[in-house]
């Protein structure tokens, strides 16, 4: 078994790579000692090194620096665990590769995997031919290098690697650097083993210039470049000397760096040793390879403008939408109101001509109504403001309310509407209205889409998830499946939907072209907040045509048990304290089934109470293995409030005891607080548990 060493001092972190490493039988030692991990070093005891950049006794960059000198000799990769915004340019000159945190276990499994592979094959290959061995030391450093250029998308950041990888492959005296950021920003990167003179720089600075002038031979150049448009950045190594112009005798190296089709810059450097033919290759590799990460990273630089211009022209439009809605609203209630008294007769007598243009008018007004109703359910959807209220029942009582609704209208047309419905469904957590607004809009659109004469079924039924086809679905890969579901269909004999089209209609004001439609009109937003509805009940939704054959509409709603529904509350409720750096503090009580004393069951009782309960407080009652566990949900609570509720559930058990004398409370109780204790559900619960177990059970 392989064996890597790893040098953290973060005990969490540490656990997580040993356990991810040892699934690709990696055996992970864990130091932190300086003496110790330079002994496994020198005395190659280890292929592989990570070193996480936290490192603060001894200093990452240093312990590094000394790892790597010991490294050269024994051939050991260094693999550095930095932070995504890392700076620490000494760390990483001195690594083969790099992982950024939060570690990904794959990314982490390949990067070892692919440096332990590469370093078998150097130590192979040195055997045989030292030549040989520095070639493939460049190889390394072009792959690492690649490595690094390709999880990077700062421009900066890529022409330091860059560099950094002709440092490291070629070990040259001098490298000078030539970007245009733009413009009006650019930047002469001088990397140095020693100072340089004045005159030496401005030289630099007039060869750059001339260089890129020959770039462009007889051509245009793109910009007008003089001397004091030019900043210089200075990398010096070592300022005991200092070079002048003879080192621009040395042996040197050229090449320009391009995006896509357009200019970059230019890079040079210099070396007192003269560069090989594999040298001379290394460079040019190099220089050609910073090329496609530059032109991702200017890519990325124009979408993320793009999409911040979008989200604001989201965001324009959905304050719109909802303005502009609440601003009807207010006078068409007056003219749906006038109207009313109008057809009434309270205003006068209507005549048969003004009473079919009054109801003409109320019609409108009504569909009008609909959908500026619409138009605020979207707004509210797409803000995350829609308000939801889950009850555990059966959903045959939306169902069957809605398809009552609309009897009379089906009649009206010679359709038959007809309800089955399986009266064993098991009972789950749905918001009434929300279903009814779902289940209206889906009967609504099966009457104005079959012809007189036809057909509307609709279903009810328990099913599993075995039965439920996926390739139907859309936008599933962050969908959380459970096991049981109770589907809903509604199939009609209608025009149906032709095949190419079955995708578009779940999107924002899509209508599908057919004379119907067109006759019936609408605003194309009543799937979208169906599916948008049915996604905030932990569902899904989907749809089955064919042309001129009918259309069935199905959506599927879990049976969540009580434990389940508090897990998806708590985790709608961390992304909202995300969004608003806000903490969410979880109590969890344990204790035996059919204790005769039950302490969860007189905080359930409210003989006594441990929290303040508001509308945002939850909690959930649940039984596993012989168990029974209380656990709470209180957002927007601090350490203060974690202390204070530890405290009164002890003084409660304390003072029972001092009224009754012989009731007995057997229980244990846990407390984690979101994001210091978790950051997800699944951390959150395993602290909680793991609480559980370092408690000593309360005998009062």
């Amino acid at each position: 078994m392989t064996k890597v060493l790893l040098i953290s001092e973060n005990e969490k972190q540490n656990k997580q790579i040993t356990q991810s490493l040892a699934k690709s039988s990696f055996a992970v030692i864990c130091s932190s000692d300086e003496e110790a991990v330079l002994g496994y070093v020198q005395k190659g005891l280890v292929p592989l090194v990570i070193i996480d950049e936290d490192l603060k006794d001894p200093d990452s960059a240093i312990l590094c620096k000394k790892l790597h000198a010991a490294a050269i000799k024994e051939n050991v990769a260094i693999i550095a665990l930095v932070n995504q915004k890392t700076e620490n340019l000494e760390l990483l000159k001195h690594t083969n590769a790099y992982i950024t945190k939060p570690v990904n276990e794959k990314i982490l499994s390949a990067c070892v995997s692919s440096n332990l592979k590469l370093k078998r094959a150097v130590d192979t290959l040195t055997l045989n031919n030292s030549e040989l061995a520095k070639s493939l030391y460049q190889l390394d450093v072009l792959y690492n290098t690649s490595t690094q250029l390709a999880g990077s998308l700062d421009k900066q950041k890529l022409i330091n690697i860059m560099i950094d990888g002709l440092e490291k492959s070629l070990s040259f005296s001098l490298s000078s650097t030539l970007v245009f950021n733009d413009e009006h920003n650019v930047e002469l990167i001088i990397n140095s083993l020693y100072g340089i003179s004045p005159r030496l720089e401005h030289s630099l600075k007039l060869r750059a210039i001339l260089s890129y002038r020959a770039l462009f031979d007889k051509k245009r150049v793109p910009y007008d470049l003089n001397v004091n448009d030019i900043k210089v950045i200075k990398n010096i190594k070592h300022h005991l000397e200092e070079y002048d112009l003879n080192i621009l005798k040395f042996d040197n190296l050229f090449a320009p760096i391009n995006v896509g089709e357009k200019f970059f810059g230019l890079i040079e450097v210099f070396r007192e040793s003269d560069f090989s033919q594999e040298d001379t290759t290394c460079f040019q590799t190099l220089a050609r390879q910073v090329s496609l990460p530059l032109e991702n990273a200017a890519l990325y630089e124009e979408i993320k403008n793009t999409n911040t211009k979008l989200e604001r022209l989201e965001r324009l439009k959905s304050e719109f939408i909802s303005i502009v809605s609440h601003e009807l609203r207010t006078p068409l209630t007056a003219i749906k109101n006038s109207l009313e008294i109008c057809l009434s007769g309270k205003a006068g007598d209507v005549s048969t001509i003004m009473d079919k243009f009054l109801n003409m008018a109320a019609r409108n007004v009504t569909r009008l109504s609909g959908i500026i109703n619409d138009l605020l359910d979207l707004s509210k959807v797409e803000a995350g403001k829609m308000d939801f209220k889950f009850e555990k029942t059966s959903i045959n009582v939306p169902v069957e309310f809605i398809k009552n609704t609309f009897e009379n209208v089906a009649k009206e047309k010679n359709i038959e509407l007809v309800l089955d419905k399986d009266t064993s469904l098991a009972d789950t957590y749905i918001d009434n209205q929300r279903i009814e607004q779902v289940v209206s809009n889906l009967i609504s659109n099966a009457i104005k889409f079959t012809n007189d004469g036809g057909k509307i079924v609709v279903k009810t039924e328990n099913i599993k998830l075995s039965d439920i086809d996926k390739t139907k679905l859309f936008d599933i890969e962050k969908t959380v499946f459970y096991d049981n579901y109770i589907k809903v269909s509604v199939a009609d004999s209608g025009i149906g939907i032709a095949q190419e089209d079955l995708k578009k209609v779940f999107d924002q004001f899509q209508q599908i072209e057919n004379s119907l439609n067109r006759k019936n009109g609408g605003t194309g937003l009543g799937l979208p907040i169906a599916k948008q509805l049915i996604e905030a009940h932990r569902g899904f939704i989907w749809v089955e045509s064919e042309l001129n054959r009918g259309t069935t509409f199905s959506f599927a709603i879990p049976v969540l048990s009580e434990k389940e529904k508090f897990s998806a509350d708590l985790e709608k409720e961390l992304l909202k304290s995300k969004a608003c750096a806000q903490n969410v503090l979880l109590v969890l009580i344990e204790e035996a089934s059919g204790n005769q004393n039950s302490f969860i069951d007189a905080v359930r009782e409210e003989k006594f109470s441990i929290i303040r309960k508001t509308s945002n407080t939850k909690e959930a009652y649940y039984e596993e293995e012989g168990k029974k566990y209380l656990e709470i949900m209180i957002p927007e609570a601090d350490k203060f409030a974690q202390g204070f509720i530890e405290k009164k559930i002890e003084s409660i058990l304390i003072s029972e005891l001092d009224e009754t004398n012989n009731k007995k409370y057997d229980i244990l109780y846990s407390t984690a607080i979101f994001p210091e204790n978790g950051e997800d559900v699944i951390s959150l619960n395993e602290f909680l548990k793991s609480g559980l177990n370092k408690n000593t059970m309360a005998e009062v």
